[in-house]
């Protein structure tokens, strides 16, 4: 029987899921396995062995019907004086046979379980008083807990046991005459796991300098099978006497226990973090065609370059350690082309571009690029010309890891979203049938520094319009995906948006937008041929979600755009009502059913429109899909509902119409009402997904419309959504300048009327 992974839901808040950040490995399996019976013991676990992991998964199926499923698996909590034994049940009401299940306990609220007022010590787990049948264990795996800077501080020296004491309270120091033993620590999701020791040397070292300043992997703390491994392979110093000294180790991600031996000094402090790699800076003047010498003002030493006559090339590097790689190049450019021309500004690595465009020169003076980068590039070529370029920079943009968000209802997801922002006119541009981030009057990728920007606007939640049209593959076993460079790409973006701490929503756009050359996503199709297209569709979204699977509801999935017939104006069919309708059961489905093992598919936050994304069109024809997996599991209060409001049209978007709003506040409010109205008889939160006016030189009439819209979408909660195309001219909506990533002028003023 093929097996489906089902996640299941236990009761309170001690069910909670891990996700992978950075390169770091996320669990310890604990390598039970098997099938048992009723009043089995599985394991003992100590608090010991459990310091520095966060939560037990357990992964099970039933072999043979229990009378008590409910109460399948007990987890015994007992104190320091063998006291206590209290239980946290796990199992499921209704279990299908040969189905596996995957229930996570949160360690923490094991502990708290126990009701004793005397120390945790332990906890068994057991098989429970289910009565007949038996179940399989397939694992049991313990999660790492999320890393967290840590510093150890105190006074130790070698042959004196001492105090130390930790930042981090999970965090067992122990300071003993021989070694400083830490024990519980976690590095999980740092990308370059890192421990600083900082020692005083004694005034008098001996004959001898070479001291011991060793870090070690210690196993099995304290037991006869306690072993130590070195973390590097020269254990030994060259010691300066009375000098302060702080050496730096890079570990393993997987390590929890860690000793310190360090031989004729004191140990003052020890800091676990993720150390962030130096920044390396190529200092000149180079312009094309005149190879230039160019020279290293700071950094890493194992940076190579040469400023060649038609490029700058950086080899022979490794970005091991960056989480956020990014190259800044800084251009000074002296003239303004007289016949508008634009300049090349891009980034090469070999034959392959990764970054920039030809753009426009509007005036002289230095200017920054910024360009995202993958962590595997080992060369690139700055290709600039037009200008005189003096500084590149290669450095790690990194924030600090976002706090993980998982199990939250579409209503709770929805409080945490504040304020949202378009990226408008990016990676939605088309041209012809292809897809491309430039091809529209943003001329330069987007970059982290652009989304770092948004959220110290104010804004919580970034929707990221994608189209993908010429990047779908149709394989030969009839079964989509997205061309790698292209997928890995929207990646970044997404990434560089998430590192920022925002949310992030991501759609497929102009693949079903109206007259746009080459759209596919055709709701007027019927028969067959809107078959090929939902099969195309649902593939398609099979794919993105494979991508992002690992992913937490950080990241929201929204199906499609303003689907409609080709005409706004026009009443829509019931056979396009219906599409709409179809295509948004087959991108439930689809992501769904997506992700394989990995069960985050099936917690995520997903927004669904009606036609043309249309309150009136929505209430009058919207049917809210079945949101369940392919084994059939109902997945509850995981659905948003999405309408855009350009009301009204003369105003808002219509380049020849009124300059004025007619200030018609009950109209927007009735119509907000509407649909919150209506979404509440689903049981789904509303989210505004574009709203705004163009700029007609009208600033004020603007704002007041902004100020009134929020006003009332946050009475009413809803989640608003500004459209931001990057244009600050005549009939744009730029809130912030792309190619520097400050805010404009006008858009000081709409900040203020969405922000507050």
């Amino acid at each position: 029987m093929l097996r489906k992974k089902i996640l299941s839901i236990v009761s309170a808040a001690a069910m909670a899921a891990t996700v992978a950040v950075g390169d770091s490995v996320s669990a310890k399996d604990m390598g039970i396995n098997g099938t048992y019976t009723q009043g089995k013991t599985l394991e003992t676990f100590f608090r010991s062995d459990c310091l520095g992991y966060e939560s037990i998964e357990l992964n099970y199926e039933y072999v043979s019907a229990v009378e008590t499923p409910a109460e399948t698996f007990g987890i015994l909590a007992f104190d320091s004086e063998w006291g206590g034994w209290n239980k946290t049940s796990i199992g499921q009401d209704n279990p299908a046979l040969n189905v596996e299940y995957t229930d996570t306990v949160e360690l923490s609220d094991i502990e708290s379980s126990l009701t004793t007022g005397k120390d945790f010590y332990g906890f068994n787990l057991i098989t429970d008083n289910f009565g007949t049948g038996s179940v399989k264990v397939n694992s049991v795996i313990l999660n790492d807990k999320q890393g967290q800077e840590t510093t150890i501080a105190g006074s130790w020296h070698k042959g004196t046991a001492s105090a130390m004491t930790s930042t981090d309270s999970d965090m067992v120091v122990d300071a003993n005459e021989y070694n400083i033993y830490l024990n519980g620590f976690s590095a999980y999701g740092f990308t370059n796991p890192t421990i600083d020791v900082t020692v005083t040397y004694d005034s008098d070292l001996g004959t001898n300098p070479f001291k011991e300043a060793t870090l070690y992997y210690a196993e099995n703390y304290q037991q006869e099978n306690e072993t130590f491994t070195p973390v590097e392979q020269y254990g030994y110093k060259e010691a300066e006497a009375g000098s302060t000294v702080t050496y730096s180790y890079s570990i393993s991600g997987e390590a929890h226990q860690i000793a310190a031996c360090f031989d004729a000094c004191t140990v003052t402090e020890i800091k676990i973090y993720d150390k962030t790699p130096e920044a390396t800076v190529i200092k000149g003047n180079w312009t094309k065609g005149t190879a230039s010498e160019l020279t290293l003002e700071s950094g890493n030493p194992d940076f190579w370059f040469s400023g060649g006559e038609d490029s700058i090339y950086v080899f022979n590097f490794s970005l091991e350690g960056y989480r956020s790689p990014t190259v800044e190049v800084t251009a000074n450019y002296s003239s303004i082309p007289a016949d508008g021309s634009y300049m090349q500004a891009e980034l090469y690595s070999g034959s392959a571009k990764i970054g920039g465009s030809f753009i426009p020169v509007t005036e002289t003076g230095p200017r920054t690029f910024t360009f995202d980068v993958s962590k595997d590039l080992t060369e690139f070529n700055v290709c600039f010309d037009g200008c005189t370029v003096t500084e590149v920079k290669i450095y790690d943009n990194r924030s600090p890891i976002p706090a993980q968000v998982s199990g939250k209802t579409a209503d709770e997801l929805a409080g945490m979203m504040g304020k949202a922002w378009n990226l408008g006119n990016a990676l939605d541009s088309t041209s012809d049938g292809t897809v491309g981030e430039t091809l529209w009057n943003n001329k330069f990728p987007v970059s982290k520094e652009m989304f770092d920007a948004v959220k110290a606007a104010g804004f919580d939640t970034v929707r990221i319009p994608v189209s993908y049209m010429d990047k779908i593959v149709e394989n030969a076993d009839g079964t989509y995906t997205i061309d790698s460079a292209y997928m890995a790409r929207v990646k970044q973006v997404v990434d560089a948006a998430i590192s920022a701490n925002l949310f992030v929503i991501v759609n497929i756009h102009n693949d079903g937008g109206n007259g746009v050359e080459d759209m596919w996503l055709d709701i007027t199709k019927t028969g067959d041929e809107f078959t090929a297209v939902q099969n195309k569709f649902a593939g398609v979204w099979s794919s993105i979600a494979n991508t992002f699977a690992d992913y937490d509801q950080k990241l929201i999935f929204e199906g499609f755009n303003e689907l409609n017939n080709g005409n706004y104006n026009s009443t829509p069919s019931t056979s396009e009502i219906a599409n709409v309708n179809s295509l948004n059961q087959a991108f439930v489905t689809a992501v769904r059913n997506s992700g394989g093992e990995n069960k985050k598919n099936q917690d995520r936050i997903l927004i669904l429109n009606g036609y043309n994304a249309d309150i009136d069109n929505t209430v009058n024809g919207f049917a809210k899909p079945d949101d369940k997996t392919a084994s059939n599991v109902i997945i509850e209060n995981r659905l948003m509902l999405s309408v855009h409001y350009y009301d009204p049209y003369d105003f808002a978007l219509n380049e020849n119409g009124t300059s004025e709003w007619d200030a018609d506040t009950e109209y927007m409010e009735g119509q907000l009402q509407k649909i919150v109205t209506f979404a509440n008889g689903l049981n789904m939160p509303v989210v505004i997904g574009e709203y705004g006016a163009i700029d007609k030189n009208n600033i004020d009439s603007r704002e007041e419309y902004i100020v009134s819209f929020n006003a009332i979408a946050t009475e009413l909660g809803i989640v608003t959504a500004y459209w931001d195309n990057g244009n600050s001219g005549q009939y744009g909506f730029a809130i912030f300048d792309r190619t520097n990533n400050n805010v404009t002028t006008a858009g000081q003023v709409l900040l203020s009327s969405i922000i507050g």
